[in-house]
């Protein structure tokens, strides 16, 4: 039986995930697709548009047989834990058989000799990496310097084959799985979809396919130009409760900012220092949201690492509930099944190396105390996703909404 696996956000649903569902149904004759989803934040650390219930529905809607939730804990993270902690997810249902992915490129060969790279010669390129982030370089930017500088002075192939692939977030991500599948050596066999349509960052919908950002920009701008870029069955399932804004966060921050002291704050997971001192010192005339992070963002520091960091600091994220990298998926939770498709919850809880949760207010009391620390990061995610909607049912989502069954 072939059973794919796709890592989204769905943030949200659109025709650009159907066409994927839909080519890797023809490239791989899969007889399920099991999306790997975010919850509900992205993994720029920003809010999703829609609850992850809703966004759940959106996805059975329109092709995914079954979808499993991303931890909060690395679906809010950088490029390398998001994609370890999917394909671990993957990994650990012990059934899924190959995972799918969008790139820009669209060639396996080059992205695979790129992730096996970065994993058998990690100490080499990050010499090259420090080098970089001491001329004060981004990371992503120092990374993808570093190598470039790899292939050159190897020899292996030319260096410049890679800069454009090294430029774009669906190739990165791509990487970043191939490389986690190689890490953990598992028989997950990986191929990707060339991305059709916009740019992933494009601003503006031009067409039936567009970037989520665009979407959602529209989304925010009350315009209806987003329903030529979704399917009708996702349009409507947007519009569930208000739109939900960071800016009603910046209170959270100011308290946690205020109040915490630095060694506090350095317990805190993947939070340089420097960018804490940074953070510490913007936030003391009260900015708002939006304001501490233009302030905090820098040639050095993305405003995404930005945004993930004010992130883990409101979920107060601790680096030793992140020690250890064989703990990094605790258990697997579902969120959503098809009715016909239903036979794989039944192989999900023979194959599974991890509980499986269908009804956490059921089984959170059977869990052990590590699968409640990660859950417990869910919930006071979905607190404050309730609050930045304006929407209070949703504090108690995880507890009170079933999976979906469709």
């Amino acid at each position: 039986m072939e059973i794919t696996g796709i890592v989204a956000e769905y943030n949200p649903f659109h025709n650009g995930h159907l066409y994927q569902i839909q080519e890797t149904k023809r490239l791989l004759s899969s007889d399920a697709i099991v999306a790997v989803m975010s919850g509900n934040f992205s993994q720029r650390g920003e809010a999703a548009i829609t609850h992850k219930f809703i966004r759940t529905q959106m996805a059975l809607n329109n092709g995914v047989d079954l979808v499993l939730e991303l931890p909060t804990v690395v679906a809010t993270a950088s490029a390398e834990h998001f994609a370890y902690g999917a394909v671990r997810l993957l990994n650990e249902t012990g059934m899924v058989t190959s995972l799918s992915f969008g790139s820009e490129c669209g060639k396996l060969s080059q992205l695979t000799l790129i992730a096996h790279a970065l994993a058998n010669h990690s100490e080499i390129i990050d010499e090259f990496i420090q080098h970089y982030l001491k001329q004060g370089m981004s990371y992503p930017k120092a990374r993808q310097q570093a190598l470039i500088d790899f292939f050159s002075t190897s020899r292996q192939t030319s260096a410049s084959l890679f800069m454009d692939i090294l430029k774009n977030p669906n190739n990165i991500l791509g990487i970043e799985y191939l490389k986690a599948l190689h890490q953990l050596k598992s028989p997950i066999k990986p191929v990707t979809i060339k991305r059709q349509g916009a740019h992933y960052h494009a601003p503006n919908i031009l067409g039936a396919i567009a970037s989520a950002s665009a979407i959602r920009k529209t989304l925010y701008a009350t315009s209806d130009a987003f329903k030529d870029a979704m399917p009708p069955s996702s349009t409507g399932l947007l519009h569930t409760h208000e739109l939900p804004s960071m800016e009603k966060l910046s209170a959270f921050l100011h308290f946690k900012l205020m109040f915490s002291s630095l060694d506090e704050l350095y317990t805190l997971w993947d939070i340089p220092k420097d960018l804490l001192h940074t953070l510490v010192k913007s936030s003391k005339d009260y900015p708002s949201y939006k304001e501490l992070v233009e302030r905090a963002t820098s040639k050095t520091y993305t405003r995404a690492t930005v945004q993930r960091s004010l992130l883990r600091i409101l979920l107060a994220l601790q680096k030793s509930d992140l020690a250890s990298r064989d703990a990094f998926i605790p258990y697997i939770r579902v969120l959503g099944c098809k009715q016909k498709s239903t036979y794989l919850l039944k192989l999900l809880s023979q194959k599974a190396n991890v509980p499986v949760i269908t009804n956490l207010n059921k089984q959170y009391s059977t869990l052990n105390a590590e699968q409640k620390r990660w859950l417990d990061y869910e919930i006071a995610a979905s607190k404050l996703y309730s609050y930045a909607t304006g929407d209070a049912s949703l504090a108690t989502l995880d507890f009170t909404h079933p999976f979906i069954l469709i």
